[in-house]
C-alpha cells in the first residue's frame, strides 16, 4: 500500500487497526492521521521491528479486501 492508498482508506482502517492491534491508542491514531511513515514508526514503537512487518502485512491484506482486490483473503487470515 502506498501513501495515497493509506490516506484514502485511513478513516475505515483506523477502527480495524485498533480492534486488531490493541496496543494502538486513540492518541496514536490522531498522531498518525493517515500518514504512512508515522504509522510505521508508531507500529515499531508499540510492537517492535519483528511485529511491525506482521502489522504491515495485515494492513495490506485489509486494504486489498476493502478494495475488493484480494482473492482468498479469508483463507489467508483465518489463522489470525
Amino acid at each position: 500500500m502506498n501513501q495515497e492508498q493509506f490516506t484514502a482508506s485511513w478513516d475505515q482502517l483506523k477502527g480495524a487497526l485498533k480492534t486488531q492491534w490493541g496496543r494502538i491508542t486513540d492518541e496514536d491514531l490522531l498522531r498518525i492521521a493517515g500518514d504512512l511513515d508515522k504509522f510505521k514508526g508508531t507500529i515499531q514503537k508499540r510492537y517492535g521491528e519483528l511485529q511491525k512487518e506482521e502489522v504491515c502485512k495485515w494492513v495490506n491484506r485489509w486494504y486489498a479486501r476493502w478494495t475488493g482486490q484480494y482473492q482468498g483473503y479469508e483463507e489467508a487470515t483465518s489463522s489470525s
